[in-house]
């Protein structure tokens, strides 16, 4: 070293402690690794960042606290874990430490201009330079360019001799690129970096987790990959920009991208990884553990479980599903055992899909919670020899039940063989047998109810709502089980034959004028006859009895003009769907939020029967 007399450099804005070193080094006509040692040390405990060391560059370098903090901010301070502290906020090492180093080539320029001392007392490698998510110089519009690389740190960070080598690429503009116009998210990075401004939902967030969210989003958003990105930084702009865009609003406009993205997973077998692309794999790999992104990871999180059928125990981004929220057609035939094609059928019966849904079934997804009673039940739903034999019923007492919809089957689809609910069954028989009074049930004044039916032409389906109601007596036929073994009083049903009815004796007017009251009740979506019936016999729409002249039986039958005085002044919502033209599901759903209850008269239900003028005024919008 000789003894002249030279000025010590003052630190530059954003300036790295290495730097520093190297321009200290060059004022003193010495390179960076010697003068460490002349310093008392060596270069590389100074680039660990080695305390006695720090303390003779302060010395040597005249450096207050104050400065050395600043250098050491911009610089990065090993924290452990492959972690940095960098200006005041915690990035994992990768992310600020690579083998090659960018720069801006007119900042470095601009230093040489603006000053007469050599070169390399002048030229300062700047912090912001380092860290991977910032691609552009803010003050002269210009890209970060590769200037070297060196896989040995010894040999990377020696930054006197590294610009010694690219001087003149540096001073003869061999490095420029066209200007660039810094994006919102680059003046946000800018902000955060040097004082930590950020009036953005981002605020609260770090911003090693929110940089790189908003880089993993917008790649997403445009469809760009790793590669992509790597290698064309106008891509990592472009991708930077519009994550940026959508996530410095917060969780609604994120969760929305998020649901653009998985509109646009359309194929049959497209998982989350697919819709989601690196955003998915690095928050459920990379980042699957940092806190700092658990916000991030909880959006993606949620948004998987609304459009995915996620099964209870299964692990989603860190964390155990407690229970499922969807089913597919494909889960649901899995975990049940039933073949897709009748879990489908079922499933549109009850709501789940539209009646035309030709998805595959992975992609027709459905409310698990909505619908698992109905999973639960339809494997152990019966045929009708085994749902008569549990009942103990006779084969035309199960029918007649049937035709009077006392029990329904689960499914109307005809190709399903087993329909039938054990439990509806067992229910009617030990809802009728409470209706029991001790005593002996002898054939003189008692038989069973099939009996009755027959010999009074009354419908089973009548004849149990007058047991309901307390009309007739009941008693248990002596060593006869189930439903066969439940007898009636016969004056209490023969007695108990009202009619609301207008009748003319033997009504003699044609058949085919007429339609059944069960056929229509059919056709305007009513299935249980019972109910239908004592709504006719009642009185509240007009109807007409025929008697059969073979068997003597009489039907309630419906004339033109019938059937027009029920429109006039009822709905169904059959009828309603028909004269809409809105989805079951949607009229159902708007009559339930409007509190418009069905047809009710003394108590009494009849089913989905809704009075006219109490529906058509919610509906003014939709009628033609």
């Amino acid at each position: 070293m000789t003894d002249r007399t030279y000025e010590t450099p003052r630190p530059k804005p954003r300036e790295t402690i290495v730097s520093f070193l190297s321009r200290l080094s060059a004022s003193k006509s010495a390179n960076a690794k010697d003068f460490a040692y002349d310093m008392g040390g060596s270069f590389k405990r100074v680039l660990n960042l080695d305390a006695e060391m720090l303390s003779l560059l302060c010395r040597w370098g005249e450096l207050s606290t104050a400065d050395l903090n600043e250098l050491l901010s911009w610089t990065g301070e090993g924290v452990g874990n492959a972690r940095m502290r960098f200006r005041g906020e915690i990035f994992v090492s990768r992310a600020l430490r690579s083998p090659v180093i960018r720069g801006c080539p007119a900042c470095l320029r601009e230093d040489v201009q603006t000053c007469n001392s050599s070169p390399f007392e002048v030229m300062a490698m700047r912090g912001d330079w380092l860290l991977r998510e910032v691609a552009v110089c803010i003050k002269h519009e210009h890209l970060l360019v590769p200037l070297w690389r060196a896989d040995k740190v010894t040999d990377r960070d020696d930054i006197g001799m590294r610009l010694t080598e690219t001087l003149d690429q540096i001073l003869q503009g061999r490095f420029d690129r066209p200007k660039v116009k810094a994006s919102p998210y680059d003046m946000w990075l800018n902000g955060r970096l040097e004082d930590g401004s950020d009036s953005t939902w981002l605020a609260d967030h770090s911003l090693y987790a929110a940089s790189t969210f908003c880089r993993l989003l917008g790649a997403a958003i445009l469809d760009l990959t790793i590669a992509d990105i790597s290698n064309d930084t106008d891509n990592l702009r472009a991708a930077q920009a519009k994550g940026f865009e959508i996530a410095k609003r917060g969780p609604a406009q994120i969760r929305a991208a998020l649901d653009t993205l998985v509109d646009r997973a359309t194929g049959v077998q497209d998982r989350p990884k697919k819709a989601f692309g690196q955003l998915f794999v690095k928050l459920s790999q990379d980042y699957l553990v940092e806190d700092d992104f658990a916000v991030f990871r909880q959006l993606l999180r949620d948004c998987v479980l609304a459009n995915w059928p996620i099964g209870s125990g299964e692990t989603l981004l860190g964390e155990l599903v407690p229970k499922r929220l969807l089913h597919s057609l494909q889960t649901a035939a899995k975990e049940s055992g039933v073949g897709s094609k009748i879990l489908d059928q079922f499933l549109t019966e009850a709501g789940a899909f539209e009646c035309n849904d030709q998805r595959a079934p992975s992609k027709k997804i459905f409310d698990a919670m909505r619908y698992a009673a109905l999973l639960e039940e339809i494997p152990t739903l019966v045929g009708p020899i085994e749902m008569q034999t549990a009942m103990g019923a006779t084969r035309a007492e199960f029918i007649a039940l049937e035709r009077d919809e006392i029990l329904a089957p689960r499914t109307q689809v005809p190709t399903v063989r087993s329909p039938w609910s054990l439990p509806d069954g067992r229910a009617l028989v030990e809802e009728l047998q409470s209706f029991a009074k001790s005593g002996v049930a002898d054939n003189l004044h008692w038989e069973s109810i099939q009996q009755s039916s027959k010999r009074t032409g009354k419908a089973v389906g009548k004849i149990i709502s007058e047991i309901r109601g307390g009309k007739i007596r009941v008693r248990l036929k002596k060593n006869v089980l189930g439903y066969h073994g439940i007898w009636i009083h016969k004056s209490d049903a023969g007695s108990s034959r009202k009619s609301k009815l207008d009748m003319s004796g033997e009504f003699t007017a044609s058949v085919r004028d007429t339609i059944s009251a069960y056929a229509f009740a059919r056709s305007i979506g009513l299935r249980n006859r019972g109910q239908f019936s004592e709504f006719l016999e009642e009185g509240h729409s007009p109807a007409i009895r025929i008697q059969n002249p073979s068997n003597r039986r009489c039907h309630l039958r419906l004339t033109e003009d019938n059937i027009a005085s029920f429109h006039n002044k009822y709905m169904t919502l059959n009828t309603m769907q028909a004269e809409l033209g809105l989805h079951r599901n949607t009229i159902s759903t708007r009559l339930k939020a409007m509190d418009v209850l069905q047809f009710t008269s003394g108590g009494k239900s009849f089913g989905a029967i809704w009075l006219r003028h109490e529906v058509t005024s919610l509906f003014d919008d939709n009628r033609s």
